[in-house]
């Protein structure tokens, strides 16, 4: 009871904070914005619903090829990785991260998906999702910052690149490393798996198109509603909108990593456009998310029916 309330306190508290500071930065550029006014284009707006429902497909399809590569046949269909992803991926918003993958366990049970499996892949599909972010945010500090020197972006991106074969090339041992951790965590034996180089290598490939598909749709959001950012911006605003969402991920005490990814989106965004466009840019944003989000979920729910995803009994994938 009491890890639950301070559990509960500390995310509150989190939350006040940076809703706090997006207020003393409201206050502070309030004239900036008071000479703000919306221009609502529809067609834009739309394109731009259309690009981040295409970037969360493209990661479901990618989840949907682990699974089916790790199992050795055609188990699930894209609606049923649908149904499965785009329903779990709703419980990121209850405290913590571990409802999303609960749910998946016991969905995926009926088809005889493995425990391991089950968080192999979505461990690998995490980890490429991050090592994409982790160029982007690389490309922010090298062209749209100069906190560090240029010797000092060189280093680091040698050693991002050294981490990523490695990565690649070990990328079994490492995963069973971290399965293991989680095994003894739920008190149970977690039989290790086998994992693939070119699989490794086709997921970072599949988030960086994700991310670019987000980077655009971020792009006609802005542009849909008025606000001033130039198309050379575009990949500091995808850096920006990748990196909060690693930090919002890894932020567990905020659900669905809610004000961590505006927040930082927001002294990313200062750097390189408009006080109108930092401002306003992370909190529509995550209207979109969740306009997305909510139609992918109602998606999920349909296709959830049709096949049966959400009942005991086994229902062959076509």
């Amino acid at each position: 009871m009491l890890r639950k309330t301070l559990r509960i306190f500390i995310t509150l508290s989190v939350i006040v904070l940076i809703g706090y500071f997006y207020f003393l930065e409201f206050r502070k550029n309030w004239d900036s914005l008071q000479n703000f006014s919306f221009v609502v284009k529809r067609y834009c707006l739309l394109f731009s619903l259309f690009l981040y429902l295409l970037s969360y497909l493209l990661e479901t399809f990618t989840w949907k090829v682990c699974i089916n590569t790790h199992l050795g046949r055609k188990e699930l269909n894209f609606f049923q990785s649908i149904a499965v992803v785009n329903a779990s991926g709703l419980f990121k918003y209850l405290p913590g991260r571990i409802w999303t993958y609960t749910a998946q366990l016991v969905w995926l049970k009926k088809y005889r998906i493995s425990k391991p499996v089950v968080l192999y892949v979505n461990l690998i599909c995490i980890a490429g999702s991050v090592m994409v972010s982790s160029y982007l945010g690389l490309f922010y500090l090298a062209f749209y910052t100069n906190i560090i020197s240029t010797t000092a972006i060189l280093l680091l991106s040698a050693a991002l690149v050294a981490f990523n074969i490695a990565y690649i090339v070990w990328n079994s041992w490492l995963m069973n490393r971290v399965i293991a951790v989680a095994g003894r965590l739920f008190k149970r034996e977690i039989q290790p798996v086998g994992g693939s180089k070119s699989l490794i290598v086709f997921i970072q490939f599949m988030y960086a198109c994700s991310w670019a598909f987000m980077g655009f749709g971020g792009y006609f959001l802005a542009k849909g509603i008025g606000l001033p950012l130039l198309f050379s911006s575009v990949l500091g605003l995808l850096a920006s909108m990748s990196l909060s969402w690693m930090a919002g991920y890894f932020a567990v005490v905020s659900p669905g990593g809610l004000g961590i990814r505006e927040g930082l989106m927001l002294l990313m965004l200062n750097n390189i456009v408009s006080v109108q466009t930092a401002l306003l840019f992370p909190i529509l944003s995550r209207f979109m998310y969740l306009i997305a989000e909510a139609l992918l979920g109602l998606a999920a729910l349909v296709f959830g029916i049709k096949y049966k995803v959400f009942v005991s009994e086994k229902v062959p994938a076509e």
